[in-house]
């Protein structure tokens, strides 16, 4: 079975996780044998400006009916706020090149959570897109456990909501290859911060002062160097994080720098994925702003605290019933941080989780039920 497998490849860390986790998935099933060959979303961005630069067209979905089966996702792919598409998203695909795509199309494992303002119009031409594909008969979409459902019923329809399945995200399926980085040869507390998410658009959360939130997590951060043994690690997904991380560790004195605070390299790639996901897999307990950063995590049996500067990531944590493991920064939080991280460092180290269990086995239910039809 060759698959073709367009999504973000070269994004950050966390992508490679969740396409390490759909593979997993494959396996799982007993798919037989398979070949995935990757094909970059970037290069179809309107910004994209180097010779492999592609459209969508009908010479790209001649070359996908080359293919047995062509996977979009996981990623934020169905966020229906981009300019200037036909179907509102990403996926700038024409009804006319969409009809030409013969083999089956599998759209999984997206985000539907604009964190922008959405154009006028959008939320139309998002609706026809889906129209179309939930008429083809050989299609299949599957928003992940984001709070895309909720979006769906809220913005684009309840009928939306209820012909679209929730599966769990593939990087709860991710296992890290064995890779032995620790981020700091003593225990450590680690921390993913970002400079773009707290300036993202949200529904349930308010505005975050980026200042406010670094001053608050520069206090949690000598508090948590004061009142524990355990060094802080942070651990960057792009390299526009070390920027937010120089933010923070501007209000951290400099001999604690020197002494109790580490820095993850920057890589990407599976290689790199696997390498800063062994940092996470060795820590003590992580605070994560990414979504991903959160759901491997979880997905390696760490335990996790979610900071949340978008809905996307309370409302996983939601979908599991980890009521008690989201801190909010669109408001005061080193309090909050701090005690809970004291508390999750004398909880026992989680085991398997019911609802997680069964979640996963829903979702390979999906797509056993897919590739029985299919293969």
């Amino acid at each position: 079975m060759k698959i073709l497998h367009l999504a973000s490849h070269y994004g950050n860390i966390g992508d490679n996780a969740s396409h390490m986790g759909f593979r997993n998935i494959l396996t799982a099933l007993g798919a037989g044998t398979w070949q995935i060959d990757k094909l970059e979303i970037r290069r179809f961005y309107n910004n994209y400006s180097l010779p492999d630069k592609c459209r969508f067209d009908a010479d790209f979905a001649a070359h996908v009916n080359t293919y047995d089966a062509f996977v979009i996702g996981g990623g934020g792919f169905l966020d229906f706020w981009v300019e200037n598409s036909i179907t509102g998203t990403t996926l700038n695909i024409s009804p006319e090149v969409l009809d030409l795509i013969r083999v089956p199309l599998i759209i999984t494992s997206v985000g539907c959570m604009p964190h922008k303002v959405v154009p006028d119009g959008n939320i139309e031409k998002f609706r026809r897109f889906l129209d179309q594909l939930l008429a083809k008969p050989n299609a299949y979409v599957a928003v992940r456990n984001d709070g895309s459902k909720d979006t769906l019923r809220e913005f684009i329809g309840t009928q939306y909501h209820d012909a679209i399945p929730e599966i769990l995200d593939h990087g709860f399926f991710y296992e890290n290859d064995g890779s032995l980085y620790r981020a700091s040869e003593r225990p450590y507390i680690l921390i993913n911060t970002t400079a773009d998410q707290v300036h993202m658009e949200n529904r349930n959360l308010g505005k975050i002062d980026e200042g406010a939130y670094v001053r608050e997590m520069g206090t949690a951060v000598n508090r948590l160097i004061a009142d524990t043994e355990l060094d802080i690690a942070f651990a960057p997904h792009i390299y526009s994080d070390y920027k937010a991380i120089d933010a923070i560790l501007k209000h951290v004195n400099d001999f604690h720098i020197r002494t109790r605070v580490a820095v993850a390299p920057f890589a990407q790639g599976d290689f790199g994925c696997n390498q800063i996901y062994a940092a996470y897999k060795n820590s003590a307990v992580v605070a994560g702003m990414r979504f991903h950063a959160n759901v491997c995590s979880i997905a390696l049996g760490v335990k996790s605290i979610g900071l949340a500067a978008l809905d996307r990531v309370q409302n996983m944590y939601d979908s599991l019933g980890y009521y008690k493991a989201v801190v909010r920064v669109d408001q005061p939080f080193a309090d909050d941080l701090v005690t809970t991280v004291q508390r999750k460092l004398q909880e026992p180290t989680p085991a398997g989780h019911d609802v997680l269990g069964q979640r996963k086995r829903e979702t390979l239910a999906f797509y056993q039920s897919i590739f029985s039809q299919l293969f």
